[in-house]
């Protein structure tokens, strides 16, 4: 049995017109399916999600003066404006399960991207302006603060009461 879940990922400075951005080849171009996110539409997510603090048609960035991402045609009328592509594969090769498994992945994948670019726009204020070196030093303690979550989970779920 085979499982693997890859994200690819792309951010250009455009308006989603690149046609091949992770640049596919020929086989997994024509399998490809383009499916658009718009951060700021609240449907993208369940009712359970919304926080009204990662809404990006209410979030204004001080520091990098973007948003609030409040009118139908922000997509066109934003500047400076990113698109971020990504790819997902998905494999899951178990015979009578497969295709099930592989659409509910990726359909629940949808939600997951759309609520962490809704958070990071909402973010925005907080990594503005930031050196290389200090995205780094970020990253690594949200790595330590992950990884220690992670295990104190663990641990919670081994120790027998």
């Amino acid at each position: 049995m085979t499982f693997k879940v890859v994200t690819e990922t792309m951010h250009l400075a455009d308006r989603a017109e690149t046609e091949n951005a992770l640049n596919l080849d020929a086989k997994v171009l024509a399998q490809r399916v383009v499916e658009h996110i718009d951060v700021a539409n609240d449907k993208e997510l369940s009712a359970a999600a919304y926080k009204e603090s990662e809404d990006p048609k209410l979030y204004k960035a001080t520091k990098a003066e973007r948003g609030p991402l409040s009118t139908e045609d922000w997509m066109e009328t934003c500047e400076p404006v990113m698109t971020c592509y990504k790819l997902l594969t998905v494999e899951f090769g178990w015979w009578g399960f497969q295709t099930a498994v592989e659409r509910y992945i990726h359909s629940t994948m949808r939600g997951v991207f759309a609520l962490f670019h809704r958070q990071l726009f909402c973010d925005t204020d907080g990594w503005f302006g930031m050196t290389i070196e200090e995205l780094r030093a970020m990253e690594d303690e949200t790595a330590k603060k992950l990884l220690d979550k992670r295990n104190q989970e663990l641990a919670s779920k081994t120790e027998f009461n």
